[in-house]
């Protein structure tokens, strides 16, 4: 028995020295008010991480929506401007271009004979288009060029010769 309240005796005094020994409430609440503003800081700095990658998204898109717009030529029903991507002296072997422009997605290729029937100096040049304006030319005409190495250029178009080479196709 004896060792038993000896036992309990310590026990109670080492409680009782844990507590006056603990923390005084200015500790306490100096404690807790750096875990809220720890708690601040992190959030604030999510908030602005958050803000930084949706700047940067909507950088990007822009970017993607800049370069998208100087890709796009609006062709024209009668325009008078073509790119001319190649020249064949073989009518055949330039219809057969033209059809590969055609499974490239440009479906406005077309052939043109150009020269002198008489003499035998004929050229059967494929073309593309027709746009409004040169720029819209010129901007097709470059996109071409980046996307297949194209040696082109822009041509005003002969109203009478463009025409019935295009119905023709």
């Amino acid at each position: 028995m004896k060792n038993f309240a000896l036992y309990t005796f310590t026990i109670l005094f080492s409680i009782a020295l844990l507590q006056a020994c603990g923390e005084d409430e200015p500790e306490v609440a100096e404690r807790d008010q750096q875990a809220i503003e720890d708690s601040l800081q992190q959030a604030y700095q999510e908030e602005m991480e958050q803000m930084r990658r949706d700047s940067i998204e909507q950088a990007r898109a822009d970017s993607i929506a800049a370069a998208e717009e100087q890709r796009r030529v609006d062709f024209s029903d009668d325009g008078d401007f073509v790119v001319q991507v190649e020249a064949w002296r073989s009518e055949n072997k330039a219809q057969q271009q033209a059809e590969r422009w055609k499974d490239r997605g440009y479906e406005r290729a077309f052939v043109v004979t150009y020269g002198n029937s008489d003499t035998g100096d004929l050229w059967y040049r494929v073309r593309i288009g027709r746009f409004e304006t040169r720029d819209m030319a010129e901007r097709f005409k470059n996109m071409i060029s980046e996307d297949y190495g194209a040696q082109s250029w822009v041509s005003r178009i002969d109203q009478n010769v463009e025409q019935g080479a295009m119905q023709g196709n």
